[in-house]
Formats: structure tokens, sequence, C-alpha cells
């Protein structure tokens, strides 16, 4: 199942110059794949993928990430989770500002994320 923050704008004050990813799995015996996307837009309103990866989540772990997003007016990440059990993996994304504090319009969690049919290449 894919999944998708959609296009969040990032041209508020304060605007963001970090992204947050926080992923849980909480099943207590079987471990989940992520394959993360994360795009973000320019002033000249390009799409550009400036990271992916595929991580394993052991049962019962999580793992906070963090991505520079400076100077980008908007972004968007996507997900792709699979496993055994991989509605136990839990996903919440979070624009930070440059001191560390969340921006609370950026934040999207799991229940806000949309299931989109594939990620983008």
């Amino acid at each position: 199942m894919a999944l998708t923050t959609g296009i969040i704008t990032n041209t508020g004050s304060p605007n963001a110059t970090n992204l947050v990813i926080n992923i849980g799995n909480d099943n207590l015996s079987f471990s989940s794949n992520v394959v993360y996307h994360i795009y973000v837009w320019n002033a000249l309103v390009s799409k550009a993928l400036i990271y992916s990866n595929s991580l394993n989540i052991n049962a019962n772990t999580s793992q906070i990430l963090s991505f520079n997003i400076t100077g980008n007016t908007s972004y968007e990440v996507q997900f792709l989770v699979t496993g055994t059990v991989p509605t136990d993996t839990v996903i919440n994304v979070f624009g930070t500002d440059s001191s560390g504090n969340v921006i609370p319009p950026q934040n999207v969690l799991q229940q806000e994320l949309t299931q989109i049919a594939q990620l983008n290449p």
C-alpha cells in the first residue's frame, strides 16, 4: 500500500528547514520494510526527488529520520510499506524550523496520509 502526505506548502513564517519522519513498527513479531521518496518544489515549481531509500523496521522498534529541505516552497513524502502486517507500521511526518520546533500546519499524522496506486519514480 503506497501512501502520500500530498503536497505541503512551505512558504509561511516560519517555514520548515527540516523534515522529520517518525516510523514505528508496533507489531511484536514481524518486521516491515518501508520505502520512502521525498520530493521538493523550488521557486520554479519543478518537482524533484531529493531523497529515496528503503529500510527495515524490526518488530516493536522505531526510527526517526531527518532531512534538510531548506529553500523549497513545497514538499511531499511518499511511502510504500510491506511486510507480514504492514498496517502495524505507523508513520508521522513533521516540518520543523531551524531551531527544531514543529510547525503545526505541516504535521501529517498516519490517519491523514492518502493512499495512492504506486510511488512516483
